[in-house]
């Protein structure tokens, strides 16, 4: 009997370190994701999810994040916009028309509003239990489990989404980006430049595209880039040859057509993801934000696109 009780302390002892190796291994997690992101590498391509995975649950909501940390997901893009007594919340549109089952700008309604409504699905679906999260909530959720892409905040609440990164002590956890010169973004924010992780945007429209990339390598020095390009000929696509020789990464948008010269997600549900993602990757991206992260990741680990060596 005495015997019997010795083997069951040590299997609850067991249990109880696995547990907190466990635990500890996922609080981790965001600071490895950090890691990947400052080394890219070839043979560990980052996963980003556009809006949450918002096929399983309403975007950008607290269960789609949920959802991609469950995935696997390295990243979650999402958007925030500021309401009328300056709180960020997670909301594409500039109203909340669509997502929700209210009406209403965004900053004309307060969060106390915001958080009466209820979040519709991606068919429109009305009457769902979730409401609208803020980017306090969003950063308390994902604290050692995911890092965050802020879409829209770009040069308009930089100040008032770092306030919050500090409070929840997430600093680390979160990449602004944008397509303003950096000059434009030193004058508004000064030295906090160097206090967040920014990625800038290579974008097609953008006027003399790579004496913008001189100026950030020659500021900030940024370590990834979001880079669209809508084919191959646009100078952003001839641009990944220099991303590749410096060693910094590059984010493709595998979302729509002119985004990605058509190498879509749709394309690799369609034709096969080495038409699209494969191509991607074979092209030089680090980094792939979809609207299908679990096909995403299951192609990723087939092709041994995931051994990350950190």
């Amino acid at each position: 009997m005495k015997k019997k009780r010795t083997e069951i302390k040590i299997s609850l002892l067991l249990c109880v370190l696995f547990t907190l190796s466990a635990g500890i291994a996922q609080e981790n997690r965001a600071a490895t994701i950090l890691e990947q992101l400052k080394n890219p590498s070839k043979d560990y391509i980052l996963a980003v999810s556009h809006r949450g995975d918002w096929r399983y649950a309403p975007e950008n909501s607290l269960q789609a994040v949920q959802r991609c940390i469950d995935l696997g997901v390295d990243i979650v893009e999402l958007d925030f916009r500021l309401t009328k007594d300056g709180h960020l919340v997670a909301m594409h549109d500039v109203s909340v028309d669509r997502t929700t089952d209210g009406k209403g700008l965004v900053s004309e309604l307060s969060l106390a509003e915001i958080k009466k409504l209820r979040l519709k699905n991606a068919c429109g679906v009305r009457h769902s239990r979730q409401q609208v999260p803020t980017l306090e909530e969003v950063m308390l959720l994902v604290k050692g489990k995911i890092m965050v892409n802020l879409d829209k905040i770009e040069n308009l609440w930089v100040r008032e989404a770092y306030a919050v990164l500090k409070k929840t002590n997430t600093v680390d956890h979160a990449i602004f980006k944008g397509n303003d010169d950096i000059t434009v973004m030193e004058e508004k924010y000064g030295s906090l430049m160097d206090s967040i992780i920014y990625m800038p945007k290579l974008w097609p429209e953008n006027s003399e595209v790579r004496v913008y990339r001189d100026r950030y390598e020659q500021t900030i020095n940024p370590f990834y880039y979001e880079t669209l390009f809508d084919s191959e000929g646009a100078e952003t696509f001839a641009m990944i040859d220099d991303l590749r020789k410096d060693g910094d990464g590059f984010l493709a948008i595998a979302l729509w057509d002119d985004l990605c010269a058509g190498r879509t997600d749709e394309v690799a549900l369609l034709e096969g993801p080495e038409k699209a993602w494969g191509w991607l990757v074979e092209k030089g991206a680090t980094g792939i934000m979809t609207d299908r992260p679990e096909e995403l990741l299951a192609y990723l680990k087939s092709k041994g696109l995931r051994n990350s060596k950190l």
